[in-house]
């Protein structure tokens, strides 16, 4: 089925499979010949040790890594500096994880029919419940707990992009039902929970088999490198959602502009920790010592917990309630207004216009346009003008008298404002370029 949701879970599934076969290989380290051998880095207390022959560490029963592996200064300092960060961690990282959980749960009840609202709190969660997984895991091992609490299912790293997305489809703008289509999109978060749940659940025996680096699973190796693909596919779609909305708040662009970088920080982390501990420690560091993204999520927790309780406007605007304002005769006879309006004025090609100068036009007021717009029409107020201004544009391209003109002087003239929104939007809508359109369709 080409839909990303079982893509990336056929990715998944794919990664798992050929993990214990790649990092064994990668691991093959000689025996004897005066090879040394170390303790890769997990913050235990065996790191100045060595060893004669391969095996596992006795502080931590790490696998055993050559002492010849390349060094690399700053990231030496990163992993070997446990005491460092662990100032941070009681300070700084557990306090953010445990504000940040505390409103997220705090917010769901108020806006449990806010659909964007959930998509936020889903995308804001992922993070959060990620990296306290991983710290409460380290603690565990502290406390000499059983290896079944690596397991525990309490993470959907992979429902982190998809949710961002779904945010930036419903940000502001009344939400479509939430379909089975679309419910795909969490099939891969929702398959680690599960499989997370049956190791947490099950024998023993399943759970060793699972643990990499006697802290690490392989279900949690193969979440991390395909959110690598998954969190830069999702992403990209969320910036495309947000540039090509023109709203009326710009501010509501630049806070989905900066909660696509916030996101894309994420990725660049998780793909730079994972290729070095690849490259340099043979996968065997655990993902307890990724410490630089510990200290963003904690960053990351506090910006969300000042925006969840400052500015809860911005991330959860308004959006419009599709209430029955009008009765069905009304509505149609408004329609049917409407369309002859934009038939025989062409009020589009106004860069200027908004909802209430629509609105004014028809002689009704701004949130009987909306319903009309929404509940007569399927769609939004931007989406139903730029319809008519794509087709002005498709129009005006194959136009012999406008062929002196550059294609954004068409589109200018058609009543876009912006050119990066009128380009996403036409190769969006028509499925190509203005100038391959005008190639294909001119004479």
């Amino acid at each position: 089925m080409n839909h990303p949701g079982v893509i990336f879970t056929v990715l998944w599934l794919l990664v798992l499979g050929l993990s214990p076969s790649v990092l064994q290989w990668k691991r093959s380290v000689p025996a004897g010949d005066g090879t040394v051998y170390v303790c890769p880095p997990c913050g235990c207390d065996g790191h100045n040790r060595t060893y004669e022959l391969p095996g596992h560490c006795e502080f931590c029963d790490m696998p055993l890594i050559t002492q010849a592996y390349p060094k690399v200064k700053a990231v030496e300092w990163s992993f070997f500096n446990e005491e460092y960060f662990s100032f941070f961690h009681h300070k700084l990282f557990y306090p953010a994880y445990f504000l940040a959980i505390l409103l997220s749960m705090l917010a769901i009840w108020p806006n449990r029919k806010d659909r964007q609202s959930l998509f936020f709190i889903v995308f804001f969660l992922a993070y959060i419940l990620y990296a306290f997984k991983s710290q409460l895991a380290g603690t565990g091992h502290s406390m000499h707990l059983s290896q079944r609490w690596y397991f525990f299912p309490g993470t959907f790293l992979l429902a982190a992009g998809p949710a961002l997305w779904l945010y930036a489809r419903n940000y502001g703008a009344s939400a479509p039902d939430f379909t089975r289509k679309e419910a795909l999109h969490f099939l891969p978060a929702f398959l680690v929970v599960l499989v997370m749940t049956t190791l947490f659940l099950g024998k023993p025996s399943w759970r060793y088999s699972m643990v990499y680096n006697s802290f690490d699973p392989y279900p949690a190796w193969a979440e991390q490198l395909v959110f690598i693909f998954s969190g830069s596919w999702y992403g990209w779609r969320a910036g495309k959602e947000f540039s090509d909305r023109e709203t009326t708040s710009a501010r509501g662009i630049r806070w989905g502009r900066y909660a696509v970088i916030a996101h894309f920080i994420f990725v660049m982390l998780w793909a730079l920790m994972l290729s070095l501990n690849f490259a340099l420690y043979h996968a065997t560091a655990t993902s307890l010592e990724y410490h630089w993204i510990w200290l963003y999520t904690a960053l990351f927790a506090l910006a969300g917990s000042y925006l969840i309780i400052f500015r809860k406007a911005l991330i959860f605007p308004p959006v419009i309630a599709r209430e029955k304002r009008l009765e069905e005769a009304t509505l149609q006879t408004l329609k049917d207004r409407l369309l002859h309006l934009m038939q025989d004025q062409k009020p589009y090609l106004d860069p200027e216009l908004n909802l209430q100068g629509l609105a004014d036009l028809l002689d009704i007021k701004e949130k009987e346009l909306s319903e009309l717009l929404n509940t007569g029409l399927d769609t939004n107020f931007y989406q139903f003008v730029n319809q008519y201004r794509l087709e002005a544009v498709k129009a005006l391209l194959l136009d012999p008298d406008k062929q002196h003109l550059t294609n954004m002087a068409i589109a200018e003239e058609a009543g876009f404002a912006s050119r990066s929104s009128f380009f996403s939007l036409f190769k969006k809508h028509v499925g190509t370029t203005p100038g391959a359109f005008k190639k294909i369709h001119g004479n």
